[in-house]
């Protein structure tokens, strides 16, 4: 019950509501690599992801895979796969070792239905995403990769020494882009003092030089 309180959506449900809730979500744990749900099939249950990395997969015509979005815990994922009930073109895949709850869509639609702090902070997360999707293809197709990677770094949380530990490869599949594109993308913004590739992933060294490529420089 604690760790559903984490959610930010959840953190304003009473303590007999997380019970409740508790009760009716199924716990479960996934290895990394593990598929949750394959791109094609519909999303029956909402995932409370409590800790750990998921991402939603689609594999293009060329066989290309990219990650339209990317969660880390805690977090609701997928929300509006649930809520549409329609078959989605992307998968969802535990890219690290997972844990979360399940609930199966009727008792996520009750519980929007139900407690007015989680309905609020839904459609305000999807209206932020839909924005946030805009810009991103806004993005894709008047910038130069160069930009694009920038610009998704410069996103990335401030204050942390290390913004991104995941590999090139998942930087690509993220920004859909090719793994050579990004590795020369990167290679620009490091030769320029902007980041610096460490063993421990990307470190931000000059915002205000990693600013500059934002623009489409």
């Amino acid at each position: 019950m604690s760790s559903l309180a984490s959610i930010p959506a959840l953190r304003g449900l009473s303590p007999a509501a997380l019970g409740i809730l508790a009760g009716q979500a199924r716990a479960a744990r996934f290895a990394a690599g593990t598929v949750l749900r394959p791109a094609g099939e519909v999303a029956r249950s909402v995932v409370f992801l409590l800790s750990g990395t998921i991402v939603a997969t689609h594999v293009g015509s060329t066989g290309v895979e990219v990650w339209p979005e990317r969660w880390a815990g805690p977090a609701v994922v997928d929300k509006p796969a649930v809520l549409d009930g329609g078959v989605p073109v992307t998968g969802l895949t535990a890219l690290t070792t997972v844990s979360v709850r399940l609930l199966d869509r009727a008792g996520f639609l009750d519980l929007l239905e139900r407690e007015h702090s989680v309905r609020t902070h839904v459609l305000a997360k999807l209206a932020r995403d839909a924005m946030a999707g805009r810009q991103r293809l806004v993005e894709a197709v008047t910038l130069p990769a160069v930009a694009q990677v920038a610009v998704w770094l410069t996103q990335l949380t401030e204050g942390q020494r290390v913004v991104w530990r995941g590999t090139q490869e998942h930087l690509a599949h993220t920004l859909g882009l090719s793994r050579v594109t990004v590795n020369r993308a990167l290679a620009r913004l490091a030769r320029d003092g902007a980041i610096e590739l460490t063993g421990h992933g990307i470190v931000i060294v000059d915002r205000s030089r990693l600013a500059a490529f934002t623009g489409g420089s």
